[in-house]
């Protein structure tokens, strides 16, 4: 739902999503991984909206500044969990970026797996389903299939991978679920996961 244009759809879901356990910490964790698959507009209106519903309570500790230090623990724990999701394919993956988007190699690996993904507010297995969540909702296949057997690989049911994808049957054309269902069982089919 983050990728709702619609306040209202918006706040619905966090006043859903507060109701149901989630922090207000640990949506603002949900809502900065939206940045990397859905761009700064859509995080910074959720992050908008939470500050409304339950103004957070911590404070930045620095760990978000680009500091030399920073930078170089980015990158390492970036490549660290960019191989864990990729598995085998983590080397054909870099290669495959270096050709065809030399721009984005280093950002992907230091703001998107190292600053984001690896922050350890939120345990990485639901941070990646709302990756999945995401690409089902921005219809990319190909990178909905990598994430999706990233979430395998970090031994998420296939179950709750697809209640990600299903906890939007109310936005998502019905011909998209059965297509989702479908790249959920060739990946378990298919696909070496390690």
């Amino acid at each position: 739902m983050l990728c709702s244009a619609e306040d209202n759809i918006l706040t619905e879901a966090l006043q859903t999503a507060l109701k149901q356990g989630l922090t207000a910490d640990e949506i603002r964790e949900i809502i900065l991984t939206s940045y990397l698959f859905d761009g700064y507009p859509t995080a910074l209106e959720g992050f908008r909206l939470i500050d409304k519903l339950a103004p957070s309570s911590s404070t930045d500790d620095g760990a978000c500044f680009y500091s030399p230090e920073n930078v170089a623990q980015w990158r390492q724990r970036g490549a660290a969990l960019c191989q864990l999701i990729y598995g085998r394919q983590y080397e054909t993956l870099m290669n495959r970026v270096q050709s065809f988007a030399p721009e984005l190699k280093d950002a992907m690996l230091v703001e998107g797996y190292g600053k984001v993904l690896a922050r350890p507010k939120l345990d990485i297995r639901l941070r990646e389903l709302c990756v999945v969540a995401i690409l089902a909702f921005k219809n990319r296949p190909r990178q909905l299939l990598s994430h999706l057997l990233g979430a395998l690989r970090l031994k998420v049911p296939p179950q709750s991978i697809m209640q990600a994808i299903l906890s939007q049957n109310e936005i998502l054309p019905p011909h998209s679920i059965i297509l989702f269902e479908r790249v959920i069982d060739r990946a378990l089919e298919n696909y070496d996961m390690s």
